[in-house]
């Protein structure tokens, strides 16, 4: 990989995060899109499958999977930040101090469900994508995205409602809630596809990356035995 699309990739993969981590703070916001009902959070987040894709087309799969284990800890660790500080002893009024509190406490069942159903989804992206590539080559790129995003956003969004809501939502409510968000959802990660064409192939050095083991070079290894 040449020094500019190393740069790329640090680039997108940054991109990557922040894009989750302002879909989380955006969650807050309802708005009315297309005549839909949903969180500000489907706006930022469905392009985070392609830059998911973006990544995978710079690095390949090995690479992908580690953002999204990588973005996913740092969302607990986010999350976990807030919980704490929302504890701490706040200079303001006892009014504001419960709704700070309110506001940046999770309930832990939604956010469990959103990390869960985030990962899952994102590893089926990049196996969708994976597959593509096997049988289109470099050909129709934007099948890639188009495909692999058909796919896992529904799938991100039935697996979060399942493990929110499962047992206590009617299937009338959960269909509501799964289907405005999830065209909404669909909408703005079908306009993201031609980011695909921003980013070149991988190197076929990155094919062979499960052949690296953690070893000491031979140099260092003849240094302890010195």
């Amino acid at each position: 990989m040449s020094i500019r699309n190393l740069h790329v990739l640090i680039l997108v993969s940054v991109a990557y995060v922040a894009a989750q981590m302002v879909a989380d703070i955006t969650n807050l916001r309802d708005i009315v899109l297309f005549g839909y009902a949903t969180a500000a959070f489907s706006i930022a987040y469905p392009l985070t499958f392609t830059l998911r894709d973006m990544v995978h087309k710079l690095a390949g799969p090995y690479v992908a999977r580690t953002l999204i284990i990588a973005a996913a800890v740092i969302y607990l660790i986010v999350q976990a930040f807030f919980a704490i500080i929302s504890g701490l002893p706040p200079e303001m009024t006892p009014e504001e101090s419960v709704a700070l509190g309110q506001l940046l406490s999770p309930e832990w069942r939604f956010l469990l469900a959103a990390v869960a159903a985030s990962v899952l989804s994102q590893l089926v992206d990049t196996e969708i994508y994976t597959r593509w590539q096997e049988r289109f080559g470099r050909e129709r790129q934007w099948g890639r995205v188009l495909v692999s995003n058909l796919i896992s956003i529904p799938l991100d969004r039935i697996l979060f409602l399942a493990i929110a809501f499962l047992g206590d939502w009617t299937g009338e409510q959960f269909m509501a809630a799964f289907v405005g968000t999830t065209i909404v959802r669909l909408v703005f990660g079908i306009i993201s596809i031609p980011g695909i064409y921003l980013v070149e192939e991988h190197s076929e050095d990155w094919i062979h990356i499960t052949e690296i083991r953690h070893t000491d070079p031979p140099s260092f290894a003849r240094a302890k035995n010195e």
